[in-house]
Formats: C-alpha cells, sequence, structure tokens
C-alpha cells in the first residue's frame, strides 16, 4: 500500500477522530473514515446549525 503512488492515505476530517484510512474514492474526495460514525456526526451537526441560523 504504501509502495503505491496512487494511494490516497488520509487522516479522518471530523474534530476528534484520529482515524487514519485508505481513499479508494472515485474522485478521491472522500472526507471521512466512516459514514456510520463520523460522516453521520459531522453531517447532523452541520443540519443542526443550518437549522439553528435559519430559526
Amino acid at each position: 500500500m504504501l509502495a503505491d503512488p496512487h494511494a490516497r492515505l488520509k487522516e479522518c476530517g471530523r474534530p476528534g477522530c484520529t482515524r487514519v484510512y485508505l481513499d479508494r474514492s472515485r474522485g478521491g474526495r472522500r472526507a471521512w473514515c466512516g459514514m456510520e460514525e463520523c460522516g453521520n456526526r459531522v453531517k447532523a451537526a452541520a443540519y443542526r446549525a443550518r437549522r439553528r441560523g435559519a430559526a
């Protein structure tokens, strides 16, 4: 994996998460280690912030 020049080893974008993952997405734009925990939390927080701003 480390010898592959096309391998995209990334760190999770959620504050507080220290996981590292291999980004195999088509465009290489994956931001979280997993949608089940980190992606869901980030998206839910953004949704709540938008709802608070609209009210």
